[in-house]
């Protein structure tokens, strides 16, 4: 990771310990860079496969102490071949929304990820966002971000913010209505985004972290061609 610091001229930075947000009982440490340069999609091109992920204008990775359980977890979508459950999902899903591919955040997306958060994160420090803190998450000078926007019966039920770089798509956060959990509506977005990420002609979709016995994380390892980064390289994942 040092050689790949290096090859840039702007200045990585390490955060102070602080209690994990994925393990419990442990405390974790981020090494980060600030984006501030428009040119940054060729960094973060080269970052995000070393383990990089980014939040609003920062791209940051896990370098905890004694501890790498954190691992970061990609989507060949080229090789991919959806499961029979998968099949599923889609086949449960399938036709009912109306998709919108938007630029610029909404106070409509913003209402629906405090809902979110309210009945999924309820103790997480994100629901104390405001507006301006939402529209912060798709401003990263050089980057180009959407917002994916799924309608049922015309009202907005769920939101993918993803980073389209040119090799994959990185979906940086996603939100949903409580109303169509039964839908499976999280596999189900990232099963549209490897069928996106195939017809965009790119390689990859990236999910950020995932750690092995987690049962938030454990949907991200059901996908037959993902791939896990262990020691700076990309490995296979046995389902």
């Amino acid at each position: 990771m040092n050689k790949l610091i290096n090859k840039y001229n702007h200045n990585f930075y390490l955060s102070n310990k602080e209690n994990c947000s994925y393990v419990d009982n442990k405390k974790e440490r981020k090494i980060f860079t600030i984006m501030d340069n428009p040119n940054n999609a060729d960094e973060y091109e080269s970052l995000i496969k070393f383990g990089f992920r980014r939040s609003h204008n920062i791209l940051y990775n896990q370098v905890c102490d004694s501890c790498n359980l954190c691992k970061s977890i990609r989507i060949n979508c080229v090789n991919f071949n959806p499961s029979k459950s998968q099949k599923r999902v889609i086949k449960k899903n399938y036709g009912i929304y109306e998709k919108k591919l938007k630029a610029k955040p909404s106070l409509k997306q913003f209402e629906l990820f405090k809902k979110y958060l309210k009945f999924k994160h309820d103790k997480s420090e994100m629901n104390e966002m405001n507006y301006y803190d939402y529209k912060k998450m798709m401003e990263a000078p050089g980057i180009e971000t959407k917002i994916y926007e799924y309608y049922y019966e015309k009202k907005l039920v769920a939101c993918v913010i993803s980073d389209f770089l040119d090799d994959s798509i990185s979906m940086v956060y996603s939100f949903y209505s409580e109303e169509i959990l039964k839908n499976s509506i999280g596999k189900y977005m990232i099963l549209d985004h490897l069928e996106l990420a195939k017809n965009l002609n790119k390689n990859y979709v990236y999910l950020g972290y995932w750690v092995e016995g987690c049962n938030k994380m454990d949907y991200k390892s059901k996908f037959n061609s993902s791939q896990v980064l262990m020691n700076s390289k990309w490995e296979h994942h046995l389902i």
